[in-house]
């Protein structure tokens, strides 16, 4: 058995693979690869028997806010095994050989979606997700003109990007998106169904969704810093889902959205869902205040946010479900 990077000309081969293991679809996994703009062929792990690719990890390279800072990730995804090949230690074998990758690449994080003991025996630790869950009535909006956004548009990518980097640093675990391609190219394919909200030429914020039976799922959501400073994000939010709602064709549906957006903790219903675990893999990549405390209190510094820009909430620890891999 042969552990090592995917050779570039083996891409449609490990294509071939991930969709053969998982039931995702060829297309979902060759979108993740064609539209990430920080694709590194050395960041797919495989291991190979005989010339054919029978297990596979990869790591997406990419940078979270993390107390307001960006700092560097490996999102570790596609962890995927021929059922043939199952319980042979291969997964856990390429996981090692993944945090070895990330050690070179002086990564200073990794972070993954999942709760298996595998991943928490090769120390990786779980920090819960919090939703809220409401029910929201359709109401057509008079003050805001609610589009849907314009991803062609080069201008308003820019104004949705600076949006989002001001609103996104408030939280920890957001992704940094600080290259165009990955809004024109990922985010325009994963938030087919994004709004934007206008007023007097000037875009207040975004929210994208997905609809599933009589539910609303919030992908994401950001707020102008002029709506924020002035504590209308929550009205905001409301104003913006409602109107998608009634352009849904819908009276009312039940919206989830996790809970540190738009006063959300104070909902009917807030639940953990799943949970994202990380991983210190540099820690004196980190910012220098966090590189000197203890690793074994990293969980809770993803819950809580520095003072400057710390909102009186019960976690400021959220992911948004459009970078999901």
């Amino acid at each position: 058995m042969e552990f090592r990077a995917l050779y570039p000309e083996e891409l449609e081969a490990w294509l071939d693979h991930v969709t053969h293991v998982f039931s995702g679809g060829r297309q979902y996994f060759s979108n993740h690869w064609h539209n990430d703009p920080w694709r590194d062929v050395e960041g797919i792990r495989v291991a190979v028997d005989n010339g054919k690719i029978v297990s596979t990890v990869r790591v997406f390279i990419r940078k979270i806010y993390f107390h307001g800072e960006p700092v560097s990730v490996g999102g570790i995804g596609e962890v995927s095994t021929r059922p043939e090949y199952r319980k042979r230690g291969l997964a856990t074998q390429l996981l090692k050989d993944s945090i070895q990758f990330m050690e070179d690449r002086h990564i200073a994080l990794s972070m993954l979606h999942g709760s298996q003991r595998i991943y928490s025996v090769e120390g990786w630790e779980s920090v819960p997700r919090y939703y809220a869950k409401k029910t929201l009535l359709g109401k057509t909006q008079q003050e805001w003109n609610i589009r849907p956004a314009y991803f062609q548009d080069a201008d308003e990518v820019k104004r949705l990007a600076s949006l989002y980097d001001s609103y996104s640093r408030k939280f920890n675990g957001t992704f940094v998106r600080d290259d165009m391609a990955y809004w024109t190219d990922w985010v325009k394919t994963e938030s087919p169904h994004a709004w934007v909200a206008v007023r007097d030429g000037v875009i207040g914020g975004y929210v994208s969704v997905r609809k599933r039976e009589q539910q609303l799922g919030v992908k994401e959501f950001i707020v102008s810093e002029e709506l924020f400073a002035h504590n209308s994000a929550k009205d905001f939010f409301e104003v913006m889902l409602s109107h998608v709602i009634v352009e849904m064709d819908e009276e009312k549906l039940e919206v989830e959205y996790p809970a540190p957006i738009a006063d959300g903790f104070n909902a009917p219903s807030v639940e953990t869902y799943g949970s994202t675990m990380y991983r210190i893999i540099q820690p004196s990549a980190l910012p220098t205040d966090f590189a000197k405390k203890r690793i074994d209190v990293f969980p809770d510094l993803m819950h809580y946010q520095v003072e400057s820009i710390r909102q009186d909430i019960r976690s400021h620890h959220v992911f948004w479900h459009t970078d999901g891999f």
